[in-house]
């Protein structure tokens, strides 16, 4: 069984909450890991931008921070780690973006469970990003071409993987 935890602390988030629950128990499959528990926040500018000051020394906002985890949650219970998403930031990339909130989601979620597995796309010569089209068509059936923006080359909105917070999502 599937340990997906998903926390909403901001307006529409708990609407988002379900399919963005459906989308990890299927990535987590695909990448064999359907015993792995991970957790997802969907919460505000603000609370990003405090992660992100506080993990990694950038005070902005971002869209997507990962939290790998150190650990197990409780013996025998594999932990993935913590990813958090700034619903809001997420809304406005994909008006920009011209595509759908749910195809933003999905594509903040894939990529931050990329992350949380240690794959990093600023040091691995495009192999996170080919996984990552890859995920987002047999996932969640999202086509990255569909993008009018490119995805990955706005420095200030770049997503960033976080350190661990000592005993969970801070």
């Amino acid at each position: 069984m599937e340990a997906i935890e998903v926390l909403a602390d901001v307006p529409g988030g708990r609407r988002l909450a379900p399919g963005c629950r459906r989308l990890l128990v299927g990535l987590m499959r695909r990448v064999r890991r359907p015993h792995w528990s991970v957790t997802l926040l969907l919460t505000s500018d603000v609370a990003l931008r405090r992660l992100n000051r506080a993990y990694l020394g950038r005070d902005r906002v971002t869209d997507v921070l990962s939290f790998p985890a150190r650990g197990d949650l409780e013996p025998g219970r594999r932990h993935l780690g913590d990813i958090a998403i700034s619903v809001p930031r997420a809304r406005r990339q994909s008006r920009r973006a011209r595509w759908s909130l749910r195809e933003e989601m999905a594509l903040l979620v894939t990529h931050g469970v990329l992350h949380l597995m240690g794959y990093d796309h600023e040091t691995d010569g495009g192999r996170m990003r080919c996984l990552e089209r890859d995920l987002l068509r047999r996932v969640a059936g999202v086509t990255l071409g569909r993008r009018a923006l490119p995805w990955g080359d706005d420095p200030a909105g770049a997503p960033r993987r976080a350190r661990r917070a000592p005993g969970g999502m801070p």
